[in-house]
């Protein structure tokens, strides 16, 4: 029953959506009536999307889709995750935030009434297209043929709570970026006459970016502590495809910023908006088409892959076709000088796009090379760090000194204290290497990392009066963001340049130091879960003789899929992993290998400052 009410309401919201565009064209329909449309199409997309969620729940497995991807036994907290944790679900999630985001827009206020109907109607133009995609293509709402009493289970790797939340976060920043798309091709069809939509984008374009960086973070933590291979970004080429929009994101919110007056860069922001999406529409096709082998990717279907790249190719073809036709004139000219914020700004935006560019061409390089040859390369860590890296450095450079610029003249606040910083830093940390371990990227990252968050603290202080309240937290929240921003810097240089590693083959009772720390193997164990079998090495760590910490690691054996999964035991402390990996045993000996993680928690500490400032951002008003 719930997959009939699943479905039904999927094809009436993809008719609601129809007959709203349709009869736009023919008869004027007043904000009242064009609101509850769209509302009553928002609604019965999440109602389709509960339906499936509700059917996994209760483990109804006449619905083919429960069936493959769940089994009786499963947590409650994996029979909901379930639901989008495959190919047909996920994209059903994927339309449901589109209409969640349609709706929420459908409430602003104090915008112009046929600006804001043409961006809902641009929405569900997009929800038509998706929704016919799942309904073709990928239905999760088929029935079995044959009656059935127990699902297939659902992919172990996927069983864990920071991936079961993962996923929605993700698509709240992916999908988020519809709106921007739809406000951008809205004011270019409106002659750009109303003024108002680039304040109203600037907060839709933070909220998107706000939320992908949650999900990209969770992802990469995810990674870190569930994949056991001690580290935390791996270039996958699914997780390229999440830091393309992401950096042009960026660039996108600090090129909103700029919309101060002459400051003003409609032609650069609307492309921007545009490309955000197109991006987040190609990611969906490479995971969703199966033509990229990755942990991430749930489907190999090709008639999918096509119907997406079609979608991709109508969206973004129409976007920038209109774009192109209908380019808003300029504004007042952007007053550049030798280095003002507009200069530096602009020069940022540039570097990021570039970045973004550079990792487009490696994830895509290897599929052109096996589309026209027939062999598989790949490209991974070694080209994105040497051509990346290097490109975003002077971005982030340029962040570091931005706050002290100014917008109208040549004139730089408090060099002389910014240029004392700058050289102190750097002559603390060359000598600091200089007696211990030595990396030329180890000392340019954490030179970098420093220097972002000084300048910050210094711009915070020099500009802000002494009045703690809620409208200093917004006024200096730029700042607060890159100080994040420094600290991520931070977390990343010591965690992947001075990161260590050891192997060992020890056995039950063995004592063995790393660094200043003794760790002792105490036992191996066994353990029957809900729906898995556990093995678990238990690990004493002393310092100083004494006990400070008991760690496990091992491994998962899931007896549904027959299929095993690794599970990282971490020491945490504030400058430092201390990261347990567990092999095979062999002549009674346990394989095991251990990381040591400098500053590895500083990434993701430095990830939540710039989310919570980035939500600080979509408060103000």
């Amino acid at each position: 029953m719930s997959s009939l009410i699943g479905f039904a309401s999927l094809v009436l919201a993809i008719l609601f959506n129809a007959y709203l565009i349709f009869s736009n064209f023919f008869i004027k329909n007043n904000g009242k009536v064009f609101n509850l449309f769209i509302r009553t199409s928002s609604v019965l997309t999440i109602i389709s999307f509960f339906s499936l969620m509700f059917a996994y729940v209760v483990s109804d497995f006449s619905n083919f889709n429960v069936f493959q991807n769940s089994h009786s036994e499963k947590p409650l907290i994996y029979k909901i995750s379930g639901t989008w944790g495959n190919h047909e679900g996920s994209m059903l999630l994927w339309v449901s935030i589109l209409s969640i985001y349609g709706l929420l827009f459908s409430f602003t206020k104090n915008i112009d009434l046929k600006f804001k109907q043409e961006t809902l109607l641009i929405q569900s133009s997009i929800h038509i297209l998706f929704g016919l995609f799942i309904i073709f293509t990928s239905n999760p709402f088929l029935i079995n043929s044959v009656i059935v009493e127990e699902g297939l289970g659902l992919n172990p790797i996927l069983q864990d709570p920071g991936l079961a939340v993962h996923p929605p976060i993700l698509y709240a920043g992916y999908v988020g970026y519809s709106i921007v798309f739809s406000q951008a091709i809205a004011s270019l069809l409106n002659h750009n006459k109303n003024k108002d939509w680039i304040s109203v984008a600037k907060k839709w374009s933070l909220i998107s970016w706000t939320f992908l960086t949650a999900g990209i973070a969770l992802g990469s933590y995810w990674a870190y502590y569930e994949l056991g291979w001690g580290g935390w970004w791996f270039w996958d080429p699914v997780e390229n495809i999440s830091l393309m929009p992401w950096i042009a994101g960026l660039a996108l919110v600090h090129s909103l910023l700029m919309a101060k007056g002459e400051q003003l860069l409609k032609k650069w922001i609307i492309f921007l908006s545009i490309l955000c999406f197109s991006l987040s529409i190609f990611g969906t096709f490479l995971v969703r088409s199966g033509i990229l082998t990755s942990v991430h990717s749930f489907a190999s279907d090709a008639s999918r892959g096509l119907f997406i790249l079609l979608i991709f190719f109508i969206i973004t073809g129409f976007g920038f076709l209109i774009f192109l036709l209908k380019t808003p004139e300029s504004s007042k000219p952007i007053n550049f000088l030798f280095i003002n914020k507009a200069s530096a700004l602009v020069i940022n935006n540039i570097l990021m796009i570039i970045a973004t560019l550079t990792i487009l061409l490696g994830t895509i390089y290897p599929i052109i090379v096996e589309v026209l040859t027939n062999d598989r390369i790949s490209v991974g860590g070694p080209y994105f760090n040497s051509t990346v890296i290097p490109i975003m450095i002077p971005g982030f450079l340029l962040m570091s000194i931005a706050p002290i610029l100014s917008w109208q003249t040549n004139k730089v606040r408090n060099a002389r204290l910014y240029v004392l910083g700058f050289v102190v830093i750097s002559f603390i940390v060359l000598i600091q290497s200089y007696f211990s371990t030595f990396n030329t990227w180890g000392v340019l990252g954490l030179i970098l990392g420093i220097w972002i968050i000084l300048a910050s603290c210094i711009s915070i202080i020099s500009s802000s009066k002494i009045n703690y309240d809620f409208k200093l937290l917004q006024k200096i929240n730029p700042y607060i963001a890159h100080i994040g921003v420094g600290v991520a810097i931070i977390g990343i240089t010591c965690s992947s340049v001075f990161k260590n590693e050891y192997e060992l083959n020890i056995n039950e009772g063995d004592k063995f130091q790393i660094e200043n720390t003794m760790i002792s193997l105490e036992k191996i164990e066994m353990t029957n879960e809900i729906n898995f079998q556990a093995l678990r090495a238990n690990f004493l760590i002393e310092k100083n003789k004494k006990i400070v910490a008991r760690i496990k690691a091992g491994k998962n054996y899931y007896p549904v899929s027959k299929m095993i999964t690794t599970e990282a035991g971490i020491f945490h402390q504030w400058y430092r992993d201390i990261y347990f990996i567990v092999g095979d045993q062999k002549d009674n000996n346990w394989f095991v290998k251990v990381y040591i993680n400098p500053f590895v928690s500083f990434i993701w500490v430095g990830v939540l400052i710039m989310v919570l400032s980035g939500f600080i951002g979509i408060s103000k008003r």
